[in-house]
Parts: C-alpha cells; sequence; structure tokens
C-alpha cells in the first residue's frame, strides 16, 4: 500500500511539474514546415459528394424562390411605396405650416404677454416667461409632431397624413386662444 501511494504521488507531482513547466515558461514548438504534395481524403469524399447533390437542389430551389418573389412584387412593395409618397403640394407647404406653428402662433404669444412694458401703462410681469416658455413647450411639441408626420419613413396613407396635420394645427390655435378644451 506504501509503494502504491508513491507510484500515484510520484505521477502527481510528474503532471503538476509538467503544468508549471507549460504554463510559467510558456512553452510552445512552432513548426514551420510545408509538403508540396496533394492528399485525397478518401474517407469523406462520399460527404462532399452528398454536399454537391444538397447544394444543386438548393440552387434550384433558390432560383424558383426568386422566380416567384419578382412576381409578387408588385403585391407586397407596391402598397408600402404609397404609404411613403407625399404630395408636392404638401411638401410646398411644409415650411409655411412649421413657420405658422413656432413663429406666428408664439409672436401673438408674445404680444398678448409682454416681459418688459411697451408704455408705462401697460403691466410687464416676470411671470410672462413661465407662461411663455409653458407656450413655447407646447409649440415644438406639435412642431415636432408635423415634422414626423411629413417624414416620408413613416407608413401613413397621405389622407391620414393630412388629418394628423390639421388636428395638431387645431390644437396649436387652441392652444393660442387659450382654449382649455384640447
Amino acid at each position: 500500500m506504501n509503494k502504491l501511494y508513491t507510484k500515484s504521488f510520484g505521477a502527481k507531482i510528474f503532471f503538476v511539474g509538467l503544468l508549471l513547466f507549460s504554463v510559467i515558461f510558456k512553452a510552445q514548438i512552432v513548426i514551420n514546415w510545408t509538403w508540396n504534395w496533394s492528399a485525397n481524403d478518401f474517407l469523406s469524399k462520399r460527404y462532399y459528394k452528398d454536399m454537391a447533390s444538397v447544394h444543386r437542389k438548393l440552387n434550384g430551389y433558390a432560383v424558383l424562390k426568386t422566380g416567384l418573389m419578382k412576381r409578387t412584387k408588385d403585391i407586397y412593395i407596391e402598397p408600402n411605396q404609397e404609404l411613403t409618397r407625399i404630395s408636392s403640394g404638401l411638401t410646398s407647404k411644409k415650411g409655411d405650416i412649421l413657420n405658422f406653428v413656432s413663429q406666428t402662433s408664439y409672436d401673438y404669444i408674445k404680444y398678448k404677454y409682454p416681459i418688459v412694458a411697451a408704455s408705462p401703462l401697460s403691466s410687464g410681469k416676470v411671470s410672462n416667461l413661465l407662461v411663455r416658455r409653458r407656450f413655447s413647450k407646447k409649440f415644438d411639441s406639435e412642431k415636432e409632431n408635423i415634422t414626423n408626420y411629413m417624414d416620408t419613413t413613416n407608413y401613413i396613407p397621405e389622407g391620414e397624413r393630412l388629418r394628423l396635420i390639421q388636428q395638431a394645427l387645431d390644437k396649436v390655435i387652441r392652444v393660442t386662444l387659450e382654449d382649455e378644451t384640447y
């Protein structure tokens, strides 16, 4: 029993020493040797033939699917292109609409809530800054909504775009006139 313990202990020391040698000294042997001959892989030749036959079958399947996709292109792609089109009249009015939301409406608010009194008889309030900021945030929000409605990457029909823009403009007018039913 003592002899068996000594043999296994010696084997353990050998493997631990081998491990330390490979880790500490990073023992590597690099062999850079090339042969100038080709070898045939007789054992896997059958698998290569199977792969080639499957490739031929898949190639025919891909050609068939490509033909089907070209015929059904009008069904799937054309309706989506209709949703990205915007009429030229609407795109030409985009600048005017955004100017109305951000400039004209806000100019009315600036006139209605002055910060500095224009005349000695009118009252200028510092609290009007907060009122202007609140209106400015609402107008900026609606301007961003209208810009998103006019974006061609949003799939929205033309009539729906017009309805959404009209609702945004209606909301801007109600906010400007301080009608709190929006």
